[in-house]
């Protein structure tokens, strides 16, 4: 199934594009980067507070910073479609990104569980005060897979294909 996925891309008008245009690897690590900055400053400033530090900050003032983690999320998967699409070959084979994609789709579990567990239970704390301890475990939760994503993101060139 994978050989066929990278078979079709191989050789496609995207694929060409992106590997005979040479200014736009360089500028999809830019990008990539400017994604990742967003979303995981945004991610880690709620998921501290979450975890009940920097109560001088209303927690539910940080929720203000979750588009700015979306605009974050977008651009990164948008770029890292395109560098898929750009070697496919070398992704689909690579343990690191394997399992930067598994962390990635719980971090999205995790985030929906924030959204039915704890989201609905924040109107009724303090909001300089404590969190719940569901909130705290998500926002660890949250906090592991992140950088976790963003160290097997670095790992990718120097990581066994397979």
């Amino acid at each position: 199934m994978t050989e066929i996925l990278v078979q079709l891309i191989e050789g496609s008008s995207i694929n060409n594009f992106i590997l005979s245009t040479t200014w736009l690897w360089p500028l999809l690590e830019i990008l990539h980067f400017i994604g990742l900055s967003l979303l995981l400053g945004s991610m880690l400033v709620i998921d501290v507070r979450l975890a009940g530090y920097a109560q001088s900050m209303n927690v539910e003032r940080t929720s203000a910073l979750l588009p700015i983690a979306a605009i974050g999320f977008f651009v990164n998967a948008l770029t890292g479609l395109l560098f898929f699409l750009g070697d496919p070959a070398r992704y689909a084979i690579n343990i690191g990104f394997q399992l930067k994609m598994l962390l990635i789709a719980i971090a999205g579990i995790n985030a929906l569980l924030f959204v039915v567990k704890v989201k609905p239970e924040m109107q009724n704390w303090n909001p300089y005060g404590d969190t719940s301890k569901t909130a705290k475990a998500i926002a660890y939760i949250s906090l592991l897979l992140w950088f976790s994503v963003l160290l097997l993101g670095r790992l990718i060139p120097y990581v066994g294909t397979g």
